[in-house]
């Protein structure tokens, strides 16, 4: 996706406020948070180009991405876990992401950034982790909009989307009534419009 002016200066406004934070840190631990479909991947990997050039010299930019580490289709799609409370409880492992995130410190030249971008990152078992947290929104009818146009005519539609409406939007939902991400993050941006995201809560960068 090529990168509109509003995108970006977005981007490059977090980038800086980013390398300042990470200026007088060991290491800086950043979540990219939001639904499925909300641009995540896209979005931390743009930021993680802008952010690297700005860092101290030795210091690393590592990005990981949580939906790599989701419990297997196989699992999440066995009828006894048909459940929004099962999804937001056992989808993630959470122990393995906190390990991925926290690293080696010792090892980190100063101004080190590590990007994690995923749902359900700011849940209270992880929101100790964040030292900077970031929200993509969009509504569920995008999601529903973004997922039906990423599947290839041989796949099962519909099917796909009663997932969606029936287990996975529900766990978001949950997840959203217990960790409140909109209220907690220091960024939100409406990304209904990829080209012109709209920032509705800046905070501390």
């Amino acid at each position: 996706m090529a990168t509109t002016p509003g995108r970006r200066r977005i981007l490059e406004r977090l980038a800086r406020g980013l390398a300042r934070r990470a200026a007088d840190r060991q290491v800086l631990r950043v979540a990219v948070d939001g639904p499925d479909a909300a641009g995540k991947t896209t979005f931390a990997r743009d930021l993680d180009g802008l952010l690297y050039p700005l860092l101290p010299a030795g210091a690393e930019l590592r990005r990981f991405s949580t939906d790599d580490l989701l419990a297997p289709v196989v699992l999440r799609g066995e009828l006894r876990h048909q459940d929004p409370h099962w999804v937001y409880e056992h989808a993630y492992p959470l122990d393995l992401i906190r390990e991925i995130a926290v690293g080696n410190p010792a090892h980190d030249h100063p101004g080190t950034v590590v990007i994690a971008e995923g749902m359900s990152l700011l849940r209270p078992e992880l929101a100790d982790l964040w030292d900077v947290t970031v929200y993509l929104t969009v509504s569920e009818e995008v999601t529903l909009e973004r997922v039906r146009d990423r599947l290839d005519e041989d796949d099962d539609i519909e099917g796909v989307l009663g997932r969606y409406r029936n287990l996975y939007l529900p766990a978001l939902a949950l997840y959203r009534a217990i960790a409140d991400p909109m209220d907690r993050s220091d960024v939100v941006i409406d990304m209904t419009d990829v080209e012109a995201p709209a920032v509705q809560h800046w905070n501390g960068l």
